[in-house]
């Protein structure tokens, strides 16, 4: 096997990173009447519902739109959030250093990529509190680490941390080989594995019985929609209401013309562009005649979102 003892791993700071956290800026888009009345709809169903599953894939954390789920999160409504394992990488990246985002074919070139302390912290941070999970335990390492001989510019950034300090459930679904911290030589396979696997337990658990609800998949063409998939089959099958009075929202960039429409219960022909993405057919099977997709930038569907839930709707809890 490849000695990874060999690796010459480097600071942070000795790597150009393209995206800084600060500042955070307000994403001036304007909507359409289109995408005004999908987000709309998706926030008077959210305060019927009072229940919120967040899912997203690591281009949501790069572009900072957990900025806007501050707010969000203190009306309690986001019961559970789920990602991969490379929006992980983005947070901790934002927190600790203040920067995420290398040059990935510059890097590739030189034989740097992925090879940065990030890696280090993260596998120390699942080797220590594996049994917390993936998600709990990089948040938790943020928590007690955060002070230690380092001055972190913005750990408030981190979702891991703020997830952690709120207990909300956060699931991380990695796969082996996916990201850089397997790179590592204190990458331990068996710890992400497990840690991993807790977290998509923990989703199932959250899912079992839930019958009002609003799934939101942000930006993530593959790992949230496969892995709800099995999340949602375990809980019906020891609870078969599960997912009765569930609706979901699909927000990608993916062709609206071939997005298949919206509100199925049927399956898009074999063959068809409609049929090779991921996240329209799979949520369809799980919430038929109750999923509707937008093409959006995820920074502007979250900025307007945060605008219209907080701002227009709420003053206090939901």
């Amino acid at each position: 096997m490849f000695d990874r003892n060999r690796l010459c791993i480097q600071p942070l700071s000795a790597r150009k990173s393209k995206t800084s956290y600060y500042p955070v800026a307000s994403f001036a888009l304007t909507l359409s009447d289109q995408e005004a009345e999908f987000i709309d709809e998706i926030v008077a169903d959210i305060k019927e519902k009072k229940k919120v599953i967040l899912g997203f894939g690591a281009h949501f954390i790069k572009n900072k739109c957990q900025h806007h789920l501050w707010e969000i999160m203190t009306t309690d409504c986001i019961i559970h959030i789920v990602t991969n394992g490379a929006s992980t990488i983005h947070d901790f990246e934002f927190a600790y250093h203040g920067e995420t985002e290398e040059d990935v074919r510059e890097n590739l070139a030189n034989g740097t990529f992925g090879l940065w302390e990030t890696g280090e912290h993260i596998n120390k941070a699942i080797n220590k509190y594996t049994s917390l999970g993936y998600g709990a335990g990089l948040g938790k390492y943020l928590e007690e680490e955060a002070d230690k001989e380092h001055i972190w510019p913005a750990k408030c950034a981190s979702l891991t941390w703020q997830c952690f300090m709120r207990d909300i459930p956060l699931s991380i679904c990695t796969s082996i080989g996916h990201d850089i911290i397997y790179e590592h030589p204190e990458c331990n396979g068996a710890k992400i594995g497990e840690a991993s696997y807790i977290d998509f337990l923990k989703l199932a658990d959250t899912l079992e019985g839930l019958t009002d609800a609003v799934v939101l998949c942000v930006g993530s063409a593959i790992t949230v929609p496969m892995v709800m998939e099995k999340a949602i089959a375990m809980a019906k099958n020891v609870a078969p209401i599960t997912g009765t009075n569930v609706s979901c929202y699909v927000i990608d960039l993916f062709d609206e013309d071939n997005s298949w429409g919206n509100n199925r219960n049927d399956e898009p022909a074999q063959g068809s562009v409609s049929y090779f993405i991921r996240p329209l057919k799979t949520f369809n099977r799980m919430f038929p005649g109750r999923c509707k997709y937008k093409k959006m930038d995820n920074r502007k569907f979250m900025f307007y979102l945060w605008e219209r839930l907080i701002n227009k709707l709420y003053t206090n809890k939901i």
